[in-house]
């Protein structure tokens, strides 16, 4: 096996950022550790080294152990190949320090571009009394949406409506509501308790709830953007894929699938593909580090479930083990508890296609479950 089933898009973006990779010898752990299994020829290609490099990194990560060769069946041709696979030791070792990148430069460059055209934005968070954290932490992921959000009409209802994600964000209920935000009637300003639901913050800030509905609950809340969505009752609770809890959630779910994978491939266990179970340890791992707190951990599991699933097509699991996966999405109880699981799991299990925005996640109360 070659590399793993990925998707076209996914196997480009690794790709690139392994080219980006300064030091040859953790690149070559970096093409191992997310593309799986490698036979020398394509990591020649991959890695964008000499034959000779390559092999010089080669030689001494396999004295250090940090990765072994092993005869890898193809399940689609039923060949077998001696490959290069990554060890645990490899993987402490590549994750050791932050990889460094050649475009580090460009990436700063960037940044303040964007900070130059997010003026208006930050004056505006002055006027209203703002703390700098709340308006660094703003600026700090819009930056990494980019062109996206900058093609949005740039006006205050889009500003109050990003206000309104990141006032309500779930790590934002740790980081920065206990300081955050009481209310004097004597001031101007007008923060007030630990949490405000869409028609609280509309008669606060006077703003259209109609327009906070749209911007912060439709409009932005697509794979574009990266936000995050959660819905229970009147209270919104938002994440970003850049922001810890959404690197951290995803980082968590690509090393379930990998370790699946291998597993898999392997032959060291043969069970069925429970998606909730996985979608419970990824949860409970996450509430461990203080990500998340007892309240919403169920309903997480739900986001987490999807994107699990999400990431499973992904990475080609249709393809390496359809028989697991429809098995595993046939048997989840979890993904019936909200509209757009449901919807994902008949879409698979028929074979349908889907135009589905799993960036939210719609409870579904004991009163509409049918």
């Amino acid at each position: 096996m070659e590399t793993w089933n990925i998707s076209k898009k996914v196997k480009i973006d690794l790709l690139k950022k392994a080219s980006n990779i300064e030091d040859n010898s953790r690149r070559i752990l970096f093409i191992l550790r997310n593309l799986g299994p490698q036979r020398f020829t394509n990591l020649v290609k991959y890695s964008n080294l000499s034959r000779s490099t390559v092999s010089k990194y080669l030689n001494l990560h396999r004295k250090s152990k940090n990765i072994e060769q092993r005869l890898i069946t193809d399940k689609k041709t039923n060949k077998q190949y001696r490959s290069y696979v990554i060890t645990e030791r490899g993987i402490e070792k590549l994750g050791e320090e932050p990889l460094k990148l050649k475009d580090e430069v460009f990436i700063v460059n960037e940044l303040k571009e964007n900070v130059t055209k997010l003026e208006n934005l930050i004056d505006f968070y002055k006027e209203i009394s703002v703390e700098d954290p709340f308006i660094i932490n703003i600026v700090r992921i819009i930056s990494k949406i980019g062109d996206n959000f900058f093609d949005l009409q740039q006006d205050r209802d889009l500003y109050l409506s990003l206000f309104y994600i990141f006032y309500n964000s779930i790590l934002g209920q740790g980081a920065f509501a206990k300081k955050y935000w009481h209310f004097d009637e004597s001031s101007s300003q007008k923060f007030v308790g630990y949490k405000l639901n869409l028609e609280q913050f509309s008669e606060i800030y006077n703003v259209s709830k109609e327009a906070i509905d749209y911007l912060a609950r439709v409009k932005l809340i697509k794979n574009d953007f990266g936000f995050y969505l959660l819905k229970r009752e009147k209270s919104d609770f938002f994440f970003h894929e850049e922001d810890l809890l959404g690197t951290t959630t995803l980082r968590l779910i690509k090393d379930k699938l990998i370790d699946e994978i291998i597993n898999l491939q392997e032959g060291i266990y043969d069970i069925i593909y429970d998606l909730d179970v996985m979608a419970e340890e990824v949860t409970s791992q996450l509430k461990e580090m203080g990500l998340i707190w007892g309240a919403i951990q169920e309903q997480f599991q739900l986001i987490v479930l999807n994107l699990i699933l999400k990431k499973s097509l992904e990475m080609g699991f249709l393809d390496i083990e359809r028989e697991k996966l429809l098995e595993g999405v046939s048997q989840s109880k979890k993904l019936l508890l909200s509209k757009e699981g449901k919807t994902f799991q008949e879409a698979i299990l028929n074979g349908s296609k889907f135009d589905l925005n799993l960036n939210i996640l719609t409870l579904i109360t004991n009163q509409n479950k049918t």
